[in-house]
Parts: C-alpha cells; sequence; structure tokens
C-alpha cells in the first residue's frame, strides 16, 4: 500500500496444522500489535477454540477461501461458493461487513479481483514474503523480512510454519527501532479512491 507514513501489517495464514498460533498470540499480545489472521474454512471447522482465540485477542480474520483452491481457475461461481462458505463460518466469531480475502498461493485473475469487489470484499496480496514456510531457520526469516520491509508493506507469515515464532519477536523489536507501527490491514488499505496495477 503506498504510505508516507512508516505503518506496515502483518499477517498470518492458517490452512493446516495449529502447533504455533498460541505462542504467535502471545507474541503479538506482549507486543501490543493487531496483526490480520487469513484463515481457510477447513482450517476453522478444525481449530474453532482457536478461531476464538484469535477473534478474543481483538485480531483481524480475512477470507483464506474455503478450500485453497488456485482461485484463477475457478468459475465465478465457484469463487462465490468459496468466499461464502468462508464469511459464513468466520461470521460465527467475528463480526464482519466488507471482508479481506487472500487468495491462496497469491493467484489471482481479474474474474477474482472483481467477483471479491462485486461482494464486498478487498483481495489482499503481499510484497514481504517471510518464506517461513520453508523451515530454512529464524535468522533468514529475520533478515529477508527485515531487509525487505518499508512504509505502507504487507507481510507474510503462516501460523504453522517452524521458525515463525522464533523469528518474529526479533523482527518487531528491529521495525519497532526503525520508527514502524503495526496495524491490522484493513487500517493500512484504502478503501476508496484507489487504482490496483
Amino acid at each position: 500500500v503506498e504510505r508516507e507514513d512508516k505503518a506496515i501489517a502483518i499477517s498470518f495464514d492458517a490452512a493446516w496444522g495449529d502447533e504455533y498460533t498460541q505462542e504467535i498470540l502471545d507474541i503479538l499480545d506482549k507486543e501490543d500489535i493487531k496483526s490480520t489472521f487469513f484463515l481457510v474454512s477447513m482450517w476453522i471447522d478444525k481449530y474453532p477454540d482457536q478461531v476464538q482465540a484469535i477473534a478474543d485477542a481483538g485480531h483481524e480474520i480475512g477470507n483464506h477461501s474455503s478450500t485453497h483452491p488456485d482461485m484463477a481457475k475457478l468459475d465465478k461461481a465457484k469463487i462465490e461458493e468459496e468466499l461464502n462458505t468462508t464469511n459464513e463460518n468466520i461470521r460465527k466469531y467475528h463480526e464482519m461487513d466488507s471482508f479481506l480475502f487472500r487468495p491462496p498461493f497469491g493467484s489471482y485473475n481479474n474474474e477474482l479481483i472483481k467477483t471479491v469487489e462485486e461482494m464486498g470484499g478487498y483481495t489482499i496480496q503481499w510484497d514481504v514474503d517471510s518464506l517461513d514456510w520453508k523451515n530454512e531457520g529464524a535468522e533468514q526469516i529475520v533478515n529477508r523480512v527485515v531487509s525487505n520491509v518499508k512504509p505502507g508493506s504487507i507481510v507474510l507469515f503462516h501460523n504453522n510454519a517452524e521458525y515463525t515464532t522464533e523469528a518474529l519477536p526479533t523482527i518487531i523489536k528491529e521495525l519497532k527501532e526503525q520508527g514502524y507501527t503495526f496495524v491490522p490491514i484493513s487500517e493500512l488499505i484504502y478503501k476508496e479512491n484507489y487504482t490496483m496495477d
């Protein structure tokens, strides 16, 4: 997001597993940071207590599809089904007027963007990928994130990557020292008068 101030968002995709979610929530709570968690509907079904914990901690919950497909390969009806199923599931825990949607694998096309908009949502990508799912170690994650963040950045993490909880406190500390503030994605993005390339 194009911004003058040093506001950024850190986000977590949750599709498989739940080993580290509570530890992530504890770190964010300790640092007084609100984040955005993009949840797949089947993850919500499997871990309702964690969804409740995310909501209770005041984090934003975004839609990450129902079954984690390549959304660019779906027709409009199937896109709507993927989004509606997950939105209904999220609403059990979290109030939503509009919604944030992150396509699995970052895969999108114009039809997806238009369909999400028509349904009252905003499609969200990222510009800093922690690549934490590669499990290369905390130091690589820290270096990759800290060296690539700029004002308006959206950082991608996963809730179940092995070294994310080890890297996160250092990343937050270093970015805070550089003057960055952390906000949920809905507070970072433009809701009107914006263009997308």
